[in-house]
């Protein structure tokens, strides 16, 4: 059964449209182009002329009965090869700087079309396939972009020795044309198995690499759980389809030649056989047969080449088509047209908020809610319940499905996006560093902070202590993710990276869920402090957290069903209470004092 390779974000283009956006990054380089075009007419006008030598030669040989009279076009055959062979070399190294500038430019223009797509687009797609498009597709395609070279000098050549043939003898032309169609079919035969398995050894290539990213993200929860060997037996699977994909393109590409091989031999075949008669005949020479076996390689081999070269450029065209479909992904969440980038003071409103991110399946119902400047809300629900999603809305990661959200009475959609979440910050439960130093994960979304400011909100977030205790202080390489560092000390980094960019609304999405009580005691004190003028939305299982907050938010199914202080929402005795007899109350401090008391008797 063929497997799909299709993902719902690729697009079908047809052959003018990739030539199209093809053209528009190789025009850029017009100059080298044009040098690389005359060295492929000059290379093709002197590969036909070696052949020519050797039949005078050997007419001049047959006339005179003096071997030494060759001599001159000996010579000359072994300068004109020399020359082909310089001209090889210089066009050979524009057409590699030429490839490397078009995929660099491509290359460029997908990581930056990827840092742009909406996070729909990777709540749906695996890292491991997404990586596949922009490393394996890119080498096809580079692939391609070198061989059009080679394909445009055998078009050329191909044609050139027709037209020498024709004027040589028109007879023996005929007979070597005669194989012409069989090469042509054999290419084309050749084009679509090669264009089908392709792309099927593409997107299988994707899972592999998805099933090894995976592998290594998950590794502690593998061993955790013994499941090494169901794993590996798991990734034989996927890896034997690979291997199966892999080996049906490979047999075509490979393929064909040994049949056009098999096509040359029957060229030469012909060719003597039929060439003989004609010397019988008066109509041809022994010297004009040897031309037009030396010019056969020159013909059939250039329209082998022809044919082989585009089932390869049609591969390519199918990289081309699955790169291109991540650089044209519609985006959703984009600016409108002069969008406001006014000072933000931080009074946010949601009015009328309906959302859902597959069709009916809402996840947010009718949702009002009016936070004040420098107010701070706790919003507390059951895991569903769309307390992220809230978040994510305000930060405009998707666009509301119905309703409005507005800061400082403006729709967040009017607002400019880069200038709308650089006044908000944002820490969340999972995070994530980046390669580099501790000092250039703080300042990741403030790099022109002053060493001073970035001290400033170490000490605010209580991270001077440990940062301090690593080998190198603020200078200290951070690995893959934060590795080397506890959770709790990544999230003290995460709250410095946030706090440097000074933001007017903070959101806290379980920032402290990784946080032990005592490094959460460390921080509490502070980060009331820092968001006493901020307007604040936190999103957290941590009593501590909830009781500070001006008012509470209770969430339940996408809907407000509560809202008060903490005080009054448990005496009403509603949802709120039973939430907090079931999570909070163990936290607080009547809960401790009550159970050590309850032990001391016991």
């Amino acid at each position: 059964m063929q497997y799909n390779y299709k993902e719902d974000y690729d697009k079908d283009y047809s052959d003018k449209e990739l030539l199209s956006k093809f053209w528009s990054y190789l025009r850029k380089h017009k100059v080298k182009l044009v040098a690389i075009i005359i060295l492929i007419l000059v290379g093709a006008g002197l590969n036909i002329l070696p052949p020519l030598m050797v039949q005078k030669a050997f007419d001049v040989l047959e006339a005179k009965q003096q071997w030494t009279v060759v001599f001159p076009y000996a010579l000359t055959y072994v300068i004109l090869s020399f020359i082909l062979w310089l001209i090889q070399v210089f066009n050979g190294i524009l057409l590699i700087q030429t490839t490397q500038k078009v995929i660099k430019d491509i290359q460029v223009d997908t990581f930056v079309s990827l840092q742009e797509h909406d996070l729909v687009f990777y709540d749906k797609q695996s890292t491991g396939k997404i990586m596949s498009r922009i490393t394996n597709d890119a080498q096809e395609l580079n692939q391609m972009i070198g061989l059009i070279g080679q394909f445009i000098s055998n078009f050329v050549i191909l044609f050139a020795v027709l037209a020498i043939m024709f004027t040589v003898n028109w007879r023996l032309t005929l007979v070597t044309l005669a194989m012409g169609p069989v090469v042509i079919a054999t290419g084309v035969l050749f084009r679509k198995i090669i264009r089908k398995t392709s792309g099927s050894w593409r997107a299988a290539i994707g899972e592999v690499n998805a099933a090894f990213q995976e592998s290594v993200a998950g590794i502690a929860i593998a061993k955790a759980f013994g499941r090494e060997k169901k794993s590996k037996e798991e990734f034989n699977v996927i890896n034997e389809k690979t291997f199966q994909y892999a080996k049906r393109r490979a047999f075509a590409i490979t393929g064909i030649w040994p049949v056009m091989d098999g096509i040359s031999i029957l060229g030469v075949f012909g060719i003597t056989l039929f060439g003989s008669w004609l010397i019988f005949e008066g109509l041809g020479t022994a010297s004009t047969i040897l031309l037009f076996i030396l010019l056969l390689n020159r013909f059939l081999y250039p329209l082998m080449r022809v044919a082989s070269q585009i089932s390869i450029i049609q591969s390519g065209f199918a990289a081309m088509e699955r790169i291109f479909s991540i650089i044209d992904h519609e985006r959703k969440v984009v600016n409108k047209e002069n969008p406001v980038q006014k000072e933000i003071i931080g009074k946010v409103t949601f009015e009328h908020v309906f959302h859902e991110y597959e069709p009916n399946s809402p996840v947010l119902e009718d949702i009002n809610l009016e936070i004040e400047p420098g107010e701070t809300i706790a919003i507390v629900g059951h895991t569903g319940a769309g307390k992220t999603t809230i978040a994510s809305l305000l930060m405009r990661f998707y666009d509301i499905s119905k309703g409005s959200i507005k800061i400082d009475d403006v729709d967040i959609r009017d607002y400019d996006i880069k200038h709308l979440r650089k006044n908000i910050g944002l820490v969340s439960q999972d995070v994530f560093l980046f390669s580099g130093t501790v000092l250039d994960n703080i300042r990741f979304g403030n790099p022109n902070a002053t060493l001073e400011e970035v001290k400033q909100v170490i000490e605010i977030v209580a991270a001077q202590e440990f940062i301090d205790a690593l080998p190198n202080g603020l200078s200290s390489e951070i690995g893959e993710r934060g590795k080397g560092l506890s959770l709790g000390q990544r999230q003290m980094i995460s709250f410095a990276r946030t706090l440097i960019t000074n933001p007017k609304i903070v959101i806290l999405d379980e920032a402290t869920a990784a946080v032990d009580a005592y490094t959460e005691w460390k921080i509490q004190e502070a980060l009331d402090k820092l968001l006493q003028n901020r307007t604040s939305i936190v999103i957290a299982h941590r009593l501590t957290t909830i009781q500070n907050a001006d008012r509470i938010i209770v969430l339940d199914h996408g809907k407000i069903i509560e809202e008060g202080t903490h005080k009054t929402l448990l005496s009403k005795g509603g949802f709120y209470a039973e939430l907090y007899n079931t999570y909070f109350k163990h936290q607080s401090a009547e809960w401790i004092a009550e159970m050590s008391t309850f032990f001391e008797k016991t």
